[in-house]
């Protein structure tokens, strides 16, 4: 099960499956779209602004979702956390409020972050019936941004431990991810050898391993974890990759993880 890829009317996008019985919408878009691989949702990544706005009503209309009731936040790469209690028109507003992890309580609100490499992690309270939608790059992971939005999800929402399911999308994978010394050497103090790997004097990081070592150490038991296998730089024709083509930035683009409950 896991991420299942479909294709809704020409756009190419991954479900979270597991979410579905429990009337959650989990999904993480693609690159693919009508047979073109340029499907960007990335403002800062396009010099037509139009064709962004193009893409995202097609995207609203293809999921059926109410662009008058979306929540995104102004990603700064830290750990900060906002719980959500309205949304707001997607075309109509210019969000200037920082936060990486976005958490509701309320059905229809649809959380949104953009992504280019950074993790995407879906977290769902099945019992208080709370989500959250985390953007993890590597400072925030190193600042424990997972973490973060389940104590607020156990502190605020009263969220149990055992009634948390989490999945954990598609991102750079190690291989790909090589840092300098000084990086390493932070995620090496704080989370041990086993996210870095030093080979041939260089130096990588895993970042899906930091995400699943804070939620391990948060009681997260390993069946209900969902992992996507797929690596954003090494899956060219599925993704956009800051890593791989920031020195061809006409290839630069995001996507978009989508996380909204449809019921109560």
């Amino acid at each position: 099960m896991g991420f299942l890829k479909e294709s809704i009317n020409g756009v190419e996008i991954f479900r979270i499956s597991e979410f579905e019985d429990y009337g959650i919408e989990g999904f993480f878009t693609t690159r693919q779209a009508f047979g073109h691989d340029n499907f960007n949702l990335s403002y800062k990544w396009t010099e037509r602004k139009e064709e962004v706005d193009k893409n995202f009503r097609v995207f609203f209309e293809v999921l059926q979702i109410d662009q008058r009731n979306i929540f995104y936040a102004k990603q700064v790469h830290k750990n900060d956390i906002i719980i959500v209690e309205r949304g707001f028109d997607f075309f109509e507003y210019n969000q200037k409020t920082e936060a990486d992890g976005l958490i509701t309580n309320v059905p229809g609100i649809t959380l949104i972050t953009m992504h280019a490499d950074c993790f995407p992690v879906y977290i769902f309270d099945t019992k208080k019936r709370v989500i959250s939608l985390v953007h993890s790059g590597w400072r925030g992971s190193l600042q424990h941004v997972t973490e973060n939005a389940l104590q607020v999800m156990k502190k605020k929402f009263l969220s149990s431990v055992e009634d948390l399911l989490v999945a954990i999308g598609p991102g750079i994978c190690e291989r790909h991810f090589e840092v300098g010394k000084d990086i390493y050497e932070m995620f090496l103090r704080e989370f041990g050898d086993e996210v870095c790997l030093e080979l041939n004097e260089s130096f990588f990081v895993d970042l899906k391993k930091a995400i699943l070592l804070d939620l391990k150490k948060n009681g997260i038991k390993s069946c209900q974890i969902i992992s996507c296998d797929m690596c954003t730089y090494e899956e060219q024709d599925l993704f956009f990759s800051y890593r791989r083509d920031h020195k061809n930035p006409e290839k630069l683009g995001s996507m978009v993880a989508i996380l909204r409950m449809v019921r109560r």
